[in-house]
């Protein structure tokens, strides 16, 4: 009778969040691609190119609608994945308006997170907190709101959910089945950021110190990792004659560290102070490439001339990160209903990771994976996006932090 409850209870936020985010998707969802997505599909359908910049002459390219006649240049700019979700629903469903599909797609994927969220909880946790911290993660109010929205989101988290519910089902269970489906998940969470790949090595080499130090999980993890991302390495390999998942690492650096020190980055400072067209950087298949090289240079520059003022701004984008932006510039950011559970987690988070950074334990892996994120993502500037994508694991270092204080309590 108990277990049938404890069904019943998940399914119920379950439902209850399909129907929450299917009211949101009349009211307020969008109906059409906007900015690169838009450029990037229709320059897709036009030359069978993922690529923004269209050649307008020998030194210069942009970002445009293509036409026909016109030549799209590769790109490298962004990982693919989420690309090629919004391609395979335009084809499956190009008689309609397949953003609706997209939509619908993004709302499954939210309840699968919601479930593996909850299944792995209970395997941390006793059942009231799973069922309570599983309610916070279906209703996070940003979370919500973002599911509705044309943004990858939905699918890292989704995809980072069962990343670490294999993970964790292999630690305890050592399956080579959860063994493959996690490497794959981790394949796809690379090419959907392609910083995962750095987080992924060393996701194994933590379970490899610290575990049962044995190399052949990891060597097959590897190989099956490598498969998935292999056709993307190798599609740029024939553009760009390098092995690259992407490039705009100083594109990045360049907007969130430049003279303006804005911790949300400034892109208009770099379209403002480079005039594409004057930069005399040749519009061959590497011109992404080599722009992006200009730019990391610039950055580079700017850190070196005051490397005082960039460090000091490094740590308030950590404080920001970690907490929230003050000075942040996006609609409804400071929205009570944004800003006041962002904070109450943000603490609670906090602390669990703290206290966990001394335990031999899946939290102590999630708390090294929590810091790094902070402390890379800090390297270049803060988007509210960021913060959400860290969601799961922030709930998840809530436990050591309820544990602590409810032994503090009784004591």
């Amino acid at each position: 009778m108990k277990n049938y409850l404890n069904k019943n209870t998940i399914f119920f936020i379950i439902g209850l969040s399909f129907i929450i985010k299917i009211i949101y998707f009349f009211y307020f969802s969008e109906d059409v691609l906007k900015n690169e997505w838009e450029i990037l599909i229709h320059n897709f359908k036009i030359s069978g190119v993922l690529g923004f910049n269209v050649v307008v002459n020998d030194f210069y390219a942009m970002p445009k609608f293509a036409l026909p006649s016109e030549v799209v240049l590769p790109s490298v700019f962004m990982p693919p994945l989420y690309s090629y979700f919004l391609i395979i629903h335009d084809i499956l469903f190009f008689d309609y308006n397949f953003i609706n599909f997209v939509i619908f797609s993004q709302i499954f994927l939210s309840l699968v997170a919601i479930y593996f969220f909850y299944k792995t909880l209970i395997i941390l946790i006793n059942l009231k907190f799973s069922l309570i911290l599983t309610f916070i993660f279906a209703f996070f109010p940003l979370y919500v709101y973002s599911i509705i929205k044309i943004s990858s989101i939905s699918l890292q988290i989704c995809l980072l959910v069962l990343f670490f519910y294999f993970i964790f089902k292999y630690n305890n269970k050592p399956k080579i089945k959860n063994l493959i489906i996690f490497s794959i998940i981790s394949g796809l969470l690379v090419l959907i950021r392609g910083e995962f790949l750095l987080f992924y090595l060393l996701t194994n080499l933590y379970f490899f110190i610290f575990n049962d130090k044995k190399i052949y999980p990891i060597a097959i993890s590897l190989i099956i990792c490598s498969l998935i991302i292999s056709p993307y390495l190798k599609r740029n390999y024939d553009y760009f004659e390098t092995i690259t998942l992407t490039k705009s690492f100083g594109y990045n650096l360049l907007k969130g560290n430049n003279p303006e020190l804005k911790i949300e980055g400034n892109p208009f400072f770099i379209e403002n102070e480079y005039k594409k067209e004057e930069l005399k950087i040749f519009t061959d298949h590497n011109y992404e490439i080599n722009l992006d090289n200009f730019y990391k240079e610039e950055a580079i520059k700017f850190i070196s001339q005051d490397p005082q003022k960039y460090i000091k701004f490094y740590f308030l984008k950590i404080m920001s990160f970690i907490f929230f932006d003050h000075t942040s510039t996006y609609p409804n950011y400071f929205n009570i209903l944004h800003i006041v559970p962002k904070i109450i987690l943000s603490l609670l988070s906090l602390f669990g990771a703290i206290i966990a950074l001394k335990s031999r334990s899946f939290f102590q892996y999630l708390s090294f994976f929590y810091f790094g994120n902070i402390f890379l993502f800090s390297i270049f500037f803060i988007l509210p996006r960021y913060s959400l994508i860290l969601l799961p694991i922030q709930l998840f270092l809530c436990i050591p932090a309820i544990n602590k204080l409810i032994s503090k309590l009784r004591h």
